[in-house]
């Protein structure tokens, strides 16, 4: 009788674990994030896509920085790609420089999980959507002029996130300005 007490209880257990173990899988990889896919993205019919604008201010001044793109990282090993356009304007409207940014390097990754509001996901799977806060390296070279090292924040904000403090969004830090978080969205995706 012990005997089939003895089985009864590691099938139990194997049928726990093989529940279990695909979950714990994949939270372990959206926390470690292999490989992270960022966007700022636009809301379209109903469909996540990439090719948003994000805004950011830098409350002394009152310019904006309006910038597009798309990247990815690896938090494991510190490398980082990707790039998009950038358009500063003073308070006034009047603009200032504008141009393309590139990912110079990778600085630190905080994943907060969540999962996407009702969207039909237009980049990659829903299941691999996640929140958090990413700091790069950037360049920002304008069309005229000369190239400035900056630091920018992509910040991602979804319904059941660990950090409800997160605001969606970007923060672009570059010579005497500090751009925070003006409008626009943003998404993480954390890939194999």
């Amino acid at each position: 009788m012990r005997r089939w007490a003895g089985v009864t209880v590691l099938g139990f257990t194997l049928v726990a674990f093989a529940l279990i173990a695909p979950t714990g899988s994949a939270q372990q990889r959206q926390a470690l994030g292999h490989h992270v896919r960022f966007d700022l993205v636009q809301i379209v019919q109903g469909t996540l896509l990439a090719g948003g604008t994000d805004e950011g201010r830098d409350t002394p001044s009152g310019d904006m920085v309006e910038l597009t793109g798309s990247g990815e990282f690896k938090p494991a090993v510190g490398d980082a790609a990707g790039g998009g356009t950038f358009i500063h304007r003073h308070a006034n409207g009047i603009e200032v420089a504008h141009g393309v940014w590139v990912v110079t390097g990778f600085a630190s990754w905080a994943p907060a999980g969540g999962f996407l509001p009702p969207v039909t996901d237009g980049i990659g799977e829903a299941s691999e959507a996640s929140a958090g806060i990413v700091t790069l390296h950037v360049q920002l070279t304008p069309s005229t002029g000369v190239s400035n090292p900056a630091q920018l924040s992509i910040n991602c904000q979804l319904p059941g996130s660990t950090n409800p403090s997160i605001e969606e969004g970007i923060r672009l830090i570059v010579g005497g300005f500090i751009f925070e978080q003006a409008g626009g969205l943003t998404v993480f995706h954390v890939l194999e």
